[in-house]
């Protein structure tokens, strides 16, 4: 389908985009399942410590760190949606290993670290990959209502995945649940499968070697006035967000706010309805304001709305209500955020470039992502996990201010790819 063609319907119409988008929440709902199932089993199962639970988050980030380049080398040298099926069916595999190992008695924490540390190193190939393959999938000229649609894909799995989790770990335990995430990503592949259009092969550079093509995304990142400021948003949100904030935040509500796991799945699946909203709210927010401005003022409310995680306390009813807002305002607002760099990064990368810029993104964020899980370890043994996110929250926000007074909100949605920046690189 063409780009004109395309405009002519809505993309949910198209067939190949539909089957994208049905395996992509089915994998999602259960990527949500995982993603809290798996500290609620080293916190409630396993007993960890929030040590344990930051050596847990790191590693867990390090492949970002260690294989984004490759991965994206590899990415731009081959046909994405290949790597996606491939990437399904290993990451299924691996989730398998844990409810046996519970089941046989053999479950222990360094055996969960291994299987997070594989699930997460083939999760980096599948995001980066996953990211240049929709350009190919939807056309250049739908790329905001594409990954509006992603979005939309995403926080379906956010609202379904996390109450889901909360049901099945208290009906059948932790480690029985994560077999739901498997069979999602045996389901995802199966859709991938019978996509039928056909994805070009990306043109093979035969002039550059292995090691400075796989750098040369981060260069021309790092060169570009607007690329290289989602570089810095996307590490300094890891660093916080995604470092302290992720490690923290089950053993916080479950530790120290003492909520049970079924009111943490509910809270969460509550950020899916707020994202939900937020894909909702972009194309209205975005012909109002501009790309640029929607990006950055969502990034500086989301940034604001994580003070209500630290502030959350006293009875019951009140820190579910302060988490709540954190959950439902910041996912509306994460996700405007997301859509729109997104989509400015595709919109300015030339396809063949695509995924080693995406790698670049990602080995930033998996840097400062290990510096941030191995941080709130420490910063939860030595001050306290709430008086961490109390810290986090305020690099947040710098790194918010310093997106806003850069000048990126001034971006408009290019119609065509920055191809004098790329040219030579």
């Amino acid at each position: 389908m063409t780009d004109q063609g395309a405009r002519s319907a809505p993309l949910l119409k198209d067939p190949s985009a539909r089957r994208y988008l049905i395996g992509r929440v089915v994998s999602e709902i259960g990527s949500r399942i995982t993603r809290e199932g798996l500290p609620v089993t080293v916190v409630l199962v396993l007993a960890a410590t929030p040590l344990q639970l930051s050596w847990l988050a790191a590693l867990t980030m390090l492949p970002g760190l260690l294989i984004s380049p490759a991965a994206g080398n590899l990415t731009d040298r081959s046909r994405r949606r290949p790597l996606l099926i491939w990437g399904d069916l290993l990451r299924a595999l691996a989730l398998m290993a844990i409810p046996v190992l519970w089941l046989a008695h053999r479950l222990f924490f360094w055996q969960v670290l291994i299987v997070s540390v594989v699930v997460s190193a083939i999760t980096v190939f599948y995001r980066i990959a996953d990211q240049a393959y929709l350009p190919s999938l939807v056309g250049r000229g739908r790329l905001t209502e594409g990954n509006a649609l992603v979005n939309v894909a995403d926080a379906t799995g956010e609202i379904a995945g996390p109450t889901l989790m909360g049901v099945l770990v208290q009906a059948l335990g932790a480690p029985l649940a994560i077999l739901a995430d498997a069979v999602s990503y045996l389901f995802s592949a199966l859709t991938l499968l019978t996509i039928r259009r056909i994805e070009p092969h990306p043109q093979d550079n035969q002039e550059e070697t292995a090691r400075p093509d796989a750098a040369s995304g981060l260069r021309a990142a790092l060169a570009h006035p607007v690329l290289r400021w989602f570089l810095f948003t996307s590490g300094g949100l890891q660093l916080f967000l995604g470092g302290v904030f992720g490690t923290l935040y089950e053993i916080y509500v479950l530790r120290v706010l003492a909520l049970s796991p079924l009111t943490m799945g509910i809270l969460v699946t509550l950020g899916g309805v707020g994202a939900m909203a937020g894909a909702s709210l972009f194309a209205p927010l975005t012909r109002r304001l501009g790309v640029g401005r929607a990006l950055v003022w969502s990034l500086l409310l989301y940034a604001l709305l994580s003070l209500l995680v630290p502030l959350a306390g006293g009875v019951w009813l009140m820190a579910v209500l302060a988490l709540a807002g954190a959950q439902f305002l910041g996912d509306l607002a994460g996700t405007v955020y997301d859509i729109s760099e997104v989509s400015l990064r595709q919109a300015i990368t030339p396809d063949r470039f695509l995924g080693r810029v995406n790698g670049a993104m990602s080995w930033v964020a998996g840097a400062l992502g290990v510096v941030g899980a191995l941080g709130a370890g420490l910063l939860a043994t030595a001050v306290g996990v709430r008086a961490a996110f109390w810290l986090a929250s305020c690099g947040a926000i710098a790194v918010a201010l310093a997106m806003l007074a850069s000048g990126v909100g001034r971006t408009p949605m290019p119609s065509q790819p920055d191809e004098a920046h790329f040219q030579g690189r």
